[in-house]
């Protein structure tokens, strides 16, 4: 049988390489960038899919790295997006992946066949037929904007386009959205930034990198034998000893356990706040102009506003 992959990230390189390891043949890979490796690979173009230019791993390397091949015993418990890059280059060539991949072609339409064959479109003209279609495209690609975008009208910025804090100096800077990305966003901003706000729709766990001295996820994992009950009477326990309470920080403190959502993996944003760098602000009401409400009933003005509102989930090829 033949078969298709779109996409040579973290997924796709995997799909090629249990596919092959169960004894498939006819394998190809298809990758849009001139690389593997997907979102890791940096850009500085703005409406490229990848990470920004200090994005490093929020989980460990322990927790991150492929079971049957190990990230370097050099890496640093938190890599560098090279370092990430540089890793599953290292994953393809030890497993010889690099054979199935053709780069710089990309997917421009996919149809189901007879006999449930698919047939593919390609960006350079041609096309190909398999028995079956992977897709690992990712779902980086598509910003999912707030309703208030058109009424701002200072710069305005999804995360997505966010690669540096270059541009962003002595202005007033709003971010929105308290997850990874956009804890990240602030940090840097507030590097250079006259003034940054995060705006938080709802209350969430922003944890440091390190508890107890271990990883985040190391931590956690390595109480998973405990009943959930005990388990999230420890977290708590821990982020006490070490941030004390999200109050202490202006920030809204979660009213349900550590382990009921995804949490924001980040020590800096601590310090930025309490050094005054950084400014929570509750749930955006309205825009107007250059004018955020916000729903305390407190307004203020922005230069610009980078929106970490997440992405929404896009196959454009079907």
């Amino acid at each position: 049988m033949r078969v298709a992959i779109i996409g040579a990230g973290c997924s796709g390189l995997t799909a090629i390489k249990n596919l092959s390891e169960a004894g498939l043949a006819e394998i190809v890979c298809y990758e849009k960038n001139n690389q593997i490796g997907g979102n890791w690979v940096y850009t500085a173009v703005s409406g490229d899919s990848s990470v920004s230019k200090t994005t490093h791993l929020i989980s460990s390397k322990w927790m991150s790295q492929f079971s049957d091949f190990p990230m370097p015993d050099n890496y640093p418990d938190y890599p560098s997006h090279q370092q990430i890059l540089a890793y599953f280059q290292a994953y393809a060539r030890h497993f010889q992946l690099e054979k199935y991949i053709r780069l710089n072609i990309s997917v421009l339409h996919a149809e189901k066949i007879e006999k449930e064959r698919w047939r593919l479109s390609l960006s350079d003209g041609t096309q190909s037929e398999c028995d079956y279609l992977l897709v690992a495209n990712g779902h980086h690609a598509v910003p999912r904007h707030p309703e208030w975008k058109s009424n701002f009208t200072g710069e305005y910025l999804h995360a997505h386009a966010f690669k540096t804090n270059q541009g962003l100096e002595n202005k007033r800077i709003l971010v929105v959205g308290a997850g990874n990305s956009g804890c990240d966003c602030a940090v840097e901003a507030s590097r250079d930034a006259a003034q940054v706000d995060i705006s938080l729709r709802t209350p969430q766990y922003i944890i440091p990198n390190f508890v107890m001295g271990k990883p985040t996820d190391s931590f956690a994992a390595s109480l998973q034998w405990l009943p959930q009950k005990i388990q999230d009477w420890l977290q708590r326990i821990s982020l006490r000893i070490q941030i004390g309470r999200y109050r202490d920080y202006q920030l809204p403190e979660p009213d349900f356990s550590p382990t009921q959502a995804h949490p924001t993996i980040n020590s800096e944003i601590f310090d930025k706040i309490r050094h005054g760098k950084i400014h929570p602000r509750p749930d955006i009401q309205s825009v107007s102009d250059q004018t955020v409400h916000f729903t305390d009933g407190s307004s203020s003005q922005y230069d610009v506003i980078i929106a970490a509102t997440g992405y929404k989930i896009s196959f454009s090829f079907f």
